[in-house]
């Protein structure tokens, strides 16, 4: 019955998602395509800088941080569930057997599937725009997986968000916050070219543990320290965000 009512929601998320399918897929993918084709080549000369290191070019280099742009821009479980809330969907869901539970999860794991398949386009367009790939294999399972995962996680804050306050715009007020955290990594420029200040902050932030695990993979090689660290920065923001999202379940029920 769980599993029944879960793929249920799950084709009702993808169904949904085909329906507005340039805000969804086109619109988050502009952006990473352009930094993979035009900014790649604007800063090329950059690898030549001396202490520059973690790429063969630079397009290879930033794949990681297009990547991790993508996912973190293209999450829409949040507004979904949002407008469930508005339309009184939501409410006929808590008086059903199974409960809101199992759409909420279905929603969040059909958003990380179109991450997945967004970050795969990513490492095509990176490849076509010169990035090497030593090991594809290796490449196709790290810089989609990982993403994929971190999308997951890092949604749930806009998903709990939008699913206790039942707002829409809420997401929109958060959206901004992932630019500092993208910047203030490893993905666009190595922490040892970088202020002492924000190379600190560079070197403790998930994005350059998921940024340097998938360039390892670029380079054909699996660097076990930020592949560790991306794994446990990916289930710890899991668990709180999750959290975050159980609080808000119990919140609505209690109302």
């Amino acid at each position: 019955m769980q599993i029944r009512a879960f793929a249920t929601m799950f084709w009702r998320a993808v169904r949904e998602a085909r329906r507005i399918v340039v805000v969804v897929i086109a619109v988050p993918l502009v952006v990473p395509i352009f930094m993979l084709t035009v900014f790649s080549r604007v800063f090329t000369a950059i690898v030549e800088v001396p202490g520059f290191q973690g790429g063969e070019s630079y397009v290879q280099y930033i794949a990681p941080g297009a990547i991790m742009m993508a996912v973190m821009l293209s999450g829409t479980a949040a507004v979904s569930v949002s407008v469930e809330r508005q339309s009184g969907f939501y409410d006929r869901m808590r008086i059903a057997p199974m409960g809101p539970r199992w759409s909420n999860l279905a929603r969040r794991i059909a958003d990380s599937v179109k991450l997945l398949a967004f970050a795969f386009v990513l490492v095509i367009v990176s490849w076509l725009s010169g990035a090497p790939i030593r090991d594809w294999a290796l490449v196709l399972t790290l810089g989609t997986v990982l993403p994929a995962l971190w999308g997951f996680a890092y949604g749930g804050i806009a998903f709990a968000a939008c699913l206790r306050t039942g707002r829409a715009e809420v997401e929109n007020a958060l959206f901004p916050l992932f630019f500092p955290l993208l910047f203030m990594s490893s993905a666009f420029v190595p922490p040892i070219l970088m202020p002492d200040w924000l190379a600190q902050i560079a070197r403790y932030n998930p994005l350059t543990f998921l940024s340097d695990a998938i360039r390892g993979a670029y380079m054909g090689r699996v660097d076990l320290e930020p592949l560790t660290l991306a794994l446990i920065s990916v289930l710890l923001l899991t668990a709180l965000t999750q959290a975050f999202v159980v609080s808000a379940e119990r919140s609505i029920l209690r109302s």
